[in-house]
């Protein structure tokens, strides 16, 4: 059944496009799975807005804040965390959005062994620190 929580999903885009795409795909089932409504701009946007278009770059992760400011929580897929959503975990954390993280195979990365979790880095410990974690 699904519940009323809006779950949106920040995981990479540039770089390896397709890639990037299937396993957003991935993520954005994953959320559906867990019985939430998944919102995932980098699935959307692209569609209509060029992402190697540095303006439409930028308006399109704005438009995807603008979708987040109307969720309930952030959910981070991948051990890396890019540009885009590092702009967007910024703004999550002044929202006082709580964020879940999750691996590239969407198993959970808990807040309390971050600091031992060897699937991450220090730039993505300093990219979730002072989050509010659900």
């Amino acid at each position: 059944m699904l519940k009323t929580m809006k779950v949106f999903g920040c995981s990479p885009y540039k770089g390896d496009v397709t890639g990037n795409t299937e396993r957003a795909r991935r993520y954005a089932r994953h959320v559906a799975v867990c019985g939430y409504c998944p919102v995932f701009p980098h699935l959307f946007f692209p569609q209509f807005l060029d992402d190697n278009d540095p303006e439409e770059r930028i308006q399109g992760i704005t438009l995807g804040v603008e979708l987040m400011k109307v969720c309930d929580e952030v959910w981070i897929y991948g051990t890396h965390i890019s540009k885009g959503m590092a702009y967007e975990l910024e703004e999550a954390k002044k929202l006082g959005i709580p964020v879940r993280m999750y691996d590239t195979k969407c198993n959970r990365i808990e807040p309390a062994t971050l600091a031992i979790d060897e699937r991450v880095d220090d730039a993505y410990r300093k990219a979730v620190y002072g989050m509010k974690f659900a």
